[in-house]
């Protein structure tokens, strides 16, 4: 097995099927971890939501199984590595991002149907295929059951990736995801997120009050998108 990854609750592995020699990401938890620090909801929370959504823009649950240590999830293999990982590299050119933020709309869209809502949205979260194509990863805090006139209060994401009502502790709704699209394709065209600063506390205000500069250099009508998500 290749680590391909460590994250806060367990690690992810390049692993192969012995039968079919297909290749796939095996993510491993700690259940003793897990339970240590409150987080075996969020394991269950991903299971239960992969196993209801399949859609190509989205990460496919292959297998789910456990041992007395350990939950094991075998999922879709993504060779070209997250979002995050090309911004760092260099940025999107508009049209490279038209394209990715297509697919990222239509898995929102997915989810939306089936009523639930993602609640983190940034560019780690979002895997690149073999084919170059995205596959929307990580649901720990996704939320289920939450139809499109119902809001849930708990308090959860990356603080960078934040709604504003989230900020507002007015709840949250699927609107919240439509904010992640947008500051996804921000960062992607500019290197940072929208209303980006290292102190949290001006973070925070920044995205409950200030009003989103644009670039001049973007397109008019990737102003236009980001104006009407903002």
């Amino acid at each position: 097995m290749d680590l391909l990854g460590c994250g806060t609750f367990g690690k992810v592995y390049k692993v192969r099927m012995i039968n079919t020699n297909s290749i796939y990401a095996m993510k491993i938890l700690s259940k003793k971890y897990l339970i240590k620090n409150g987080q075996l909801r969020y394991a269950v929370t991903e299971c239960n939501v992969l196993k209801q959504v399949k859609h190509p823009f989205i990460i496919g649950l292959h297998y789910a199984f456990q041992t007395p240590d350990y939950l094991y999830m075998v999922l879709d293999y993504c060779p070209g590595g997250d979002l995050s990982f090309h911004i760092s590299r260099s940025l999107f050119e508009e049209n490279e991002v038209q394209f990715l933020i297509a697919e990222l709309i239509l898995a929102v869209t997915h989810l939306h149907k089936h009523n639930i809502i993602y609640r983190d949205l940034k560019p780690e979260n979002i895997l690149i295929d073999s084919e170059g194509h995205i596959k929307l990863a990580d649901f720990g805090l996704a939320k289920e059951g939450i139809g499109d006139n119902k809001i849930t209060k708990s308090f959860c994401g990356s603080p960078a990736y934040l709604a504003p009502e989230m900020l507002g502790k007015r709840g949250v709704g699927k609107s919240a995801d439509i904010y992640g699209i947008g500051a996804v394709m921000y960062e992607m065209l500019t290197g940072t997120p929208p209303f980006y600063s290292e102190n949290i506390k001006e973070l925070y205000q920044n995205i409950a009050k200030s009003e989103l500069v644009l670039p001049e250099i973007f397109s008019e009508e990737a102003k236009s998108l980001l104006s009407v998500i903002h």
